[in-house]
Protein backbone atom coordinates (compact mmCIF):
# COMPACT_ATOMS: atom_id res chain seq x y z
CA UNK A 1 0.00 0.00 0.00
CA UNK A 2 1.29 3.54 -0.56
CA UNK A 3 -0.50 7.01 0.77
CA UNK A 4 -1.44 9.73 -2.47
CA UNK A 5 -2.13 13.15 -2.21
CA UNK A 6 -5.09 14.67 -1.16
CA UNK A 7 -4.86 13.29 2.01
CA UNK A 8 -8.19 14.37 3.76
CA UNK A 9 -7.82 15.00 7.87
CA UNK A 10 -7.39 11.83 10.17
CA UNK A 11 -11.26 12.90 11.50
CA UNK A 12 -12.73 11.99 8.28
CA UNK A 13 -14.91 8.54 8.74
CA UNK A 14 -13.78 5.63 6.87
CA UNK A 15 -15.44 5.11 3.51
CA UNK A 16 -15.22 5.41 -0.31
CA UNK A 17 -14.30 8.93 -1.85
CA UNK A 18 -13.33 10.54 -5.25
CA UNK A 19 -10.09 8.87 -6.57
CA UNK A 20 -7.41 11.09 -5.13
CA UNK A 21 -5.18 10.99 -7.83
CA UNK A 22 -4.56 11.79 -11.30
CA UNK A 23 -4.03 9.06 -12.05
CA UNK A 24 -7.78 7.80 -11.55
CA UNK A 25 -10.17 7.19 -13.85
CA UNK A 26 -12.67 10.01 -14.21
CA UNK A 27 -15.55 9.22 -11.40
CA UNK A 28 -13.25 6.37 -9.96
CA UNK A 29 -13.67 5.93 -6.51
CA UNK A 30 -10.66 4.64 -3.60
CA UNK A 31 -11.65 3.72 0.03
CA UNK A 32 -10.42 5.37 2.97
CA UNK A 33 -9.72 3.37 5.81
CA UNK A 34 -10.00 6.38 8.48
CA UNK A 35 -5.83 6.74 8.09
CA UNK A 36 -4.87 5.85 5.15
CA UNK A 37 -6.12 5.86 1.38
CA UNK A 38 -6.11 1.74 0.12
CA UNK A 39 -4.77 2.04 -3.46
CA UNK A 40 -6.00 -2.00 -3.50
CA UNK A 41 -9.41 -0.71 -3.19
CA UNK A 42 -10.64 1.04 -6.09
CA UNK A 43 -13.65 1.19 -7.28
CA UNK A 44 -14.36 2.30 -11.29
CA UNK A 45 -17.38 3.97 -12.45
CA UNK A 46 -20.52 2.52 -12.34
CA UNK A 47 -19.50 -0.37 -10.67
CA UNK A 48 -21.59 -1.63 -7.81
CA UNK A 49 -20.39 -1.55 -4.09
CA UNK A 50 -17.35 -3.39 -3.87
CA UNK A 51 -17.02 -5.46 -0.48
CA UNK A 52 -14.03 -3.88 1.89
CA UNK A 53 -11.84 -6.67 3.29
CA UNK A 54 -12.37 -7.50 6.90
CA UNK A 55 -8.78 -6.44 7.13
CA UNK A 56 -8.98 -3.32 5.24
CA UNK A 57 -10.72 -1.60 8.37
CA UNK A 58 -8.81 -0.18 10.41
CA UNK A 59 -10.66 0.28 13.81
CA UNK A 60 -9.44 3.74 16.42
CA UNK A 61 -7.67 2.91 19.32
CA UNK A 62 -9.65 2.71 21.97
CA UNK A 63 -8.87 4.70 24.81
CA UNK A 64 -6.32 3.47 27.87
CA UNK A 65 -8.14 3.35 31.00
CA UNK A 66 -7.31 6.83 33.14
CA UNK A 67 -4.85 5.44 35.74
CA UNK A 68 -2.85 3.22 33.00
CA UNK A 69 -2.43 7.19 31.38
CA UNK A 70 -1.66 9.04 34.28
CA UNK A 71 0.91 6.24 35.75
CA UNK A 72 3.34 8.06 34.53
CA UNK A 73 2.19 12.15 35.03
CA UNK A 74 1.69 10.95 38.60
CA UNK A 75 5.26 9.90 39.80
CA UNK A 76 6.48 13.17 37.76
CA UNK A 77 4.32 14.90 39.62
CA UNK A 78 5.75 13.67 42.86
CA UNK A 79 9.07 14.37 41.87
CA UNK A 80 8.12 17.78 40.83
CA UNK A 81 7.02 18.63 44.22
CA UNK A 82 9.57 16.95 46.22
CA UNK A 83 11.96 19.33 43.93
CA UNK A 84 9.83 22.50 44.80
CA UNK A 85 9.40 21.31 48.98
CA UNK A 86 13.63 20.67 48.87
CA UNK A 87 14.05 24.44 46.79
CA UNK A 88 11.82 25.78 49.91
CA UNK A 89 13.53 24.00 52.74
CA UNK A 90 17.00 24.96 50.94
CA UNK A 91 15.76 29.28 50.64
CA UNK A 92 14.25 28.94 53.88
CA UNK A 93 17.74 27.72 55.42
CA UNK A 94 19.80 29.97 53.55
CA UNK A 95 20.96 28.09 50.60
CA UNK A 96 23.11 26.04 52.78
CA UNK A 97 23.34 22.25 52.90
CA UNK A 98 23.39 19.91 55.77
CA UNK A 99 27.37 20.09 56.01
CA UNK A 100 26.97 23.57 56.27
CA UNK A 101 24.59 23.33 59.42
CA UNK A 102 25.56 24.29 62.56
CA UNK A 103 27.46 21.22 64.47
CA UNK A 104 25.07 20.14 67.33
CA UNK A 105 26.29 20.77 70.67
CA UNK A 106 28.80 18.57 72.14
CA UNK A 107 26.96 16.20 74.72
CA UNK A 108 28.79 15.82 78.15
CA UNK A 109 28.47 12.88 80.33
CA UNK A 110 27.51 12.30 83.76
CA UNK A 111 30.77 12.25 84.87
CA UNK A 112 32.30 15.51 82.76
CA UNK A 113 28.90 17.52 84.32
CA UNK A 114 30.27 16.67 87.59
CA UNK A 115 34.16 17.14 87.36
CA UNK A 116 33.02 20.62 86.19
CA UNK A 117 30.93 21.77 88.98
CA UNK A 118 33.06 20.55 90.92
CA UNK A 119 35.74 22.67 89.30
CA UNK A 120 33.43 25.75 89.66
CA UNK A 121 32.89 25.04 92.91
CA UNK A 122 36.44 24.78 94.29
CA UNK A 123 36.70 28.00 96.71
CA UNK A 124 39.41 30.61 95.72
CA UNK A 125 43.23 30.15 97.82
CA UNK A 126 44.58 33.25 99.53
CA UNK A 127 48.37 33.54 100.00
CA UNK A 128 48.65 34.81 103.89
CA UNK A 129 50.90 37.78 104.96
CA UNK A 130 52.38 38.27 107.79
CA UNK A 131 51.09 40.24 110.66
CA UNK A 132 53.22 40.03 113.21
CA UNK A 133 54.49 43.29 114.93
CA UNK A 134 51.03 44.98 114.30
CA UNK A 135 48.67 45.40 116.51
CA UNK A 136 45.79 43.53 116.89
CA UNK A 137 43.23 45.75 115.02
CA UNK A 138 45.56 46.29 112.41
CA UNK A 139 46.24 43.05 111.72
CA UNK A 140 42.35 41.98 111.81
CA UNK A 141 41.24 44.45 109.37
CA UNK A 142 44.65 43.28 106.92
CA UNK A 143 43.12 39.71 107.16
CA UNK A 144 39.62 40.45 106.87
CA UNK A 145 39.99 42.55 104.17
CA UNK A 146 41.70 39.34 102.03
CA UNK A 147 38.46 37.44 102.77
CA UNK A 148 40.35 35.46 105.98
CA UNK A 149 38.46 35.08 109.41
CA UNK A 150 40.35 36.13 112.26
CA UNK A 151 40.71 34.93 116.04
CA UNK A 152 42.46 37.12 118.54
CA UNK A 153 41.64 37.05 122.50
CA UNK A 154 43.24 39.66 124.52
CA UNK A 155 43.84 43.74 123.54
CA UNK A 156 43.58 44.12 120.27
CA UNK A 157 45.28 47.58 120.83
CA UNK A 158 48.36 45.35 121.79
CA UNK A 159 50.52 43.87 119.27
CA UNK A 160 50.71 40.92 117.41
CA UNK A 161 53.25 38.41 118.84
CA UNK A 162 52.23 35.11 116.67
CA UNK A 163 50.19 33.85 113.87
CA UNK A 164 49.30 29.99 113.79
CA UNK A 165 49.40 30.16 109.53
CA UNK A 166 53.00 30.93 108.60
CA UNK A 167 53.33 34.03 106.04
CA UNK A 168 52.90 32.68 102.69
CA UNK A 169 51.00 29.94 102.80
CA UNK A 170 47.89 29.31 101.00
CA UNK A 171 44.39 29.06 102.62
CA UNK A 172 41.00 28.42 101.15
CA UNK A 173 38.75 31.92 101.28
CA UNK A 174 36.94 32.07 104.66
CA UNK A 175 39.89 29.99 106.30
CA UNK A 176 40.59 31.48 109.98
CA UNK A 177 43.70 32.69 111.60
CA UNK A 178 44.66 32.98 114.74
CA UNK A 179 46.36 35.48 116.24
CA UNK A 180 48.17 35.76 119.64
CA UNK A 181 48.33 39.22 121.20
CA UNK A 182 51.14 40.42 123.57
CA UNK A 183 49.56 40.43 126.92
CA UNK A 184 48.34 44.18 127.83
CA UNK A 185 51.01 44.69 131.32
CA UNK A 186 49.04 45.49 134.44
CA UNK A 187 49.42 49.35 135.41
CA UNK A 188 50.90 50.39 138.24
CA UNK A 189 49.09 53.24 140.14
CA UNK A 190 51.58 55.55 139.46
CA UNK A 191 51.53 55.06 135.77
CA UNK A 192 47.87 55.04 135.33
CA UNK A 193 47.51 58.24 137.01
CA UNK A 194 50.56 59.86 135.01
CA UNK A 195 48.88 58.68 132.15
CA UNK A 196 45.35 60.95 132.82
CA UNK A 197 47.65 63.62 133.84
CA UNK A 198 49.65 63.75 130.72
CA UNK A 199 46.57 63.49 128.86
CA UNK A 200 45.13 65.93 130.55
CA UNK A 201 47.70 68.53 129.84
CA UNK A 202 47.52 67.73 126.33
CA UNK A 203 43.64 68.67 126.05
CA UNK A 204 44.67 71.94 127.77
CA UNK A 205 47.13 73.40 125.83
CA UNK A 206 49.99 72.26 123.20
CA UNK A 207 53.03 70.60 124.62
CA UNK A 208 56.33 69.23 123.61
CA UNK A 209 57.71 65.86 124.09
CA UNK A 210 59.97 67.48 126.52
CA UNK A 211 58.25 70.09 127.58
CA UNK A 212 55.59 67.38 128.81
CA UNK A 213 57.73 65.57 130.67
CA UNK A 214 59.08 68.20 132.60
CA UNK A 215 55.84 69.25 133.42
CA UNK A 216 54.88 65.56 134.60
CA UNK A 217 58.33 65.55 137.15
CA UNK A 218 58.82 69.16 137.67
CA UNK A 219 58.70 69.19 142.00
CA UNK A 220 56.83 72.41 140.43
CA UNK A 221 54.24 70.68 138.49
CA UNK A 222 53.16 67.48 139.06
CA UNK A 223 56.07 65.64 140.59
CA UNK A 224 55.75 61.89 138.96
CA UNK A 225 58.81 59.76 139.04
CA UNK A 226 60.70 59.93 136.19
CA UNK A 227 59.95 56.71 134.92
CA UNK A 228 56.32 56.73 135.45
CA UNK A 229 56.26 59.78 133.39
CA UNK A 230 58.09 58.29 130.11
CA UNK A 231 55.51 55.25 130.62
CA UNK A 232 52.82 57.79 130.14
CA UNK A 233 54.44 59.71 127.10
CA UNK A 234 55.13 56.50 125.86
CA UNK A 235 51.67 55.00 126.04
CA UNK A 236 50.51 58.11 124.41
CA UNK A 237 52.67 57.73 121.80
CA UNK A 238 52.10 54.26 120.84
CA UNK A 239 48.18 54.46 120.88
CA UNK A 240 48.14 57.83 118.72
CA UNK A 241 46.80 59.93 121.50
CA UNK A 242 49.61 62.48 120.20
CA UNK A 243 50.86 63.78 117.19
CA UNK A 244 54.13 66.72 118.33
CA UNK A 245 53.79 68.25 115.17
CA UNK A 246 50.41 69.07 115.24
CA UNK A 247 51.14 70.06 118.91
CA UNK A 248 54.41 72.17 117.23
CA UNK A 249 51.91 74.17 115.21
CA UNK A 250 49.05 74.83 117.32
CA UNK A 251 52.14 76.21 119.77
CA UNK A 252 52.96 78.34 117.06
CA UNK A 253 49.56 79.73 116.15
CA UNK A 254 49.03 80.44 119.98
CA UNK A 255 51.79 82.56 119.88
CA UNK A 256 51.13 84.02 117.10
CA UNK A 257 47.50 84.79 118.10
CA UNK A 258 49.13 86.59 121.06
CA UNK A 259 51.60 88.61 119.92
CA UNK A 260 54.18 89.20 116.46
CA UNK A 261 57.08 86.97 115.65
CA UNK A 262 59.62 86.90 112.98
CA UNK A 263 59.92 83.63 111.59
CA UNK A 264 63.65 83.54 113.16
CA UNK A 265 62.15 84.70 116.84
CA UNK A 266 58.98 82.30 116.57
CA UNK A 267 61.12 79.64 115.48
CA UNK A 268 63.55 80.19 118.45
CA UNK A 269 60.40 80.33 120.68
CA UNK A 270 59.71 76.95 119.67
CA UNK A 271 63.07 75.23 119.83
CA UNK A 272 64.52 77.13 122.71
CA UNK A 273 65.14 75.12 126.37
CA UNK A 274 63.61 78.28 127.78
CA UNK A 275 60.61 77.52 125.18
CA UNK A 276 58.98 75.54 124.19
CA UNK A 277 61.24 72.83 123.29
CA UNK A 278 60.47 71.27 120.28
CA UNK A 279 62.56 69.56 117.62
CA UNK A 280 63.87 71.60 115.06
CA UNK A 281 61.94 69.30 112.84
CA UNK A 282 58.49 69.91 114.75
CA UNK A 283 59.58 73.82 114.24
CA UNK A 284 59.67 74.06 110.90
CA UNK A 285 56.50 71.99 110.09
CA UNK A 286 55.00 74.26 112.78
CA UNK A 287 56.34 77.64 110.51
CA UNK A 288 54.78 76.07 107.66
CA UNK A 289 51.31 75.13 108.44
CA UNK A 290 50.82 78.89 109.85
CA UNK A 291 52.28 80.36 106.87
CA UNK A 292 55.86 80.93 107.55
Amino acid sequence: MSETSNTPPSSTPAGWYPHPGAEGAPGSEMYWDGTTWRTDLVRQPGATDAAVPAHATVTAPSKRPWYTRKAVIIPAAVVVGLIVIGGIGSALGGGRSTSDAAPAAPVRTTEQAAATAEAEAEPALIIVPNVVGMDGASARAALEALGIRVSADGDESMPVIAQDVAEGAQIEEGATVTLTLEEKPQLTLGQQNAIRSAQSYLDFTAFSRAGLFEQLTSEYGEGFEAADAEFAIAHLEQNGLVDWNAEAAESAQSYLDFTSFSRQGLYEQLTSEYGEQFTPEQAEYALTAVGY
